[in-house]
């Protein structure tokens, strides 16, 4: 017989009909489990039969992929129009303060020889073209008719000749390279007052399109 004064700390819970300690967690097949028993765990209460464990499918459910969720292959449509947008070219302004006389100089003198060869070999094009055509010995009948008298006829020369004329070019386009090269360097001193006068010419810089 127990005490009717036990200590209500040690009361333990126990079944109608069944004798002894506490009651354990119930069993799949309503059983209660013996006291201190683990309860299985997820995967062996789902295995079968066989002792092995059904598979879980770890990840999204499984379905149909919303069409909205499909990502762009590299080559595709989707991927060209998804690129951002170019961003316009960068533009900067500068100004021109100087110019150095001595390198408009060296600048100015290659480029009057250069043209000097052109110009020669421009005269040279057009003399023979013309001579084809018999232009100057038409000039030259003409100016010896205009020109001679009976008593000098014999010692008559020719206006327009090759030596004379290759002479009288290359005479000018020397004079042309000491002229062009001369006033650009002139042009250089002068700008270079100009700008500190003014602030130079702006110049606008920019990116290829």
């Amino acid at each position: 017989m127990t005490s009717g004064n036990q200590p209500s700390g040690s009361a333990k819970t126990t079944e109608p009909g069944v004798v002894g300690g506490p009651v354990g967690p119930v069993g799949p097949g309503g059983a209660h489990a013996a006291p201190g028993a683990l309860s299985p765990s997820p995967v062996e209460a789902g295995s079968g039969a066989n002792g092995l464990a059904s598979p879980q499918h770890v990840g999204p459910p499984p379905g149909p992929r919303p069409s909205g969720t499909v990502p762009p292959r590299p080559g595709s449509e989707n991927a060209r129009r998804a690129k951002p947008a170019r961003r316009p070219p960068r533009l900067a302004s500068l100004q021109l303060k100087r110019v150095d006389p001595w390198t408009v100089l060296k600048i100015s003198l290659i480029v009057s020889i250069v043209m000097f060869f052109v110009w020669m070999i421009a005269t040279g094009i057009l003399y023979y073209t013309l001579g084809a055509m018999d232009v100057w010995s038409r000039v030259n009948d003409t100016f010896s008719t205009l020109t001679s008298t009976p008593d000098v006829a014999a010692g008559q020369t020719d206006l327009i000749t090759a030596p004379r004329v290759f002479a009288i070019t290359a005479i000018v386009g020397a004079i042309n390279i000491v002229l062009f090269t001369a006033l650009a360097t002139v042009a250089a001193f002068i700008y270079n007052a100009a700008a500190a006068m003014s602030g130079g010419v702006e110049l606008t810089l920019g990116e290829r399109d």
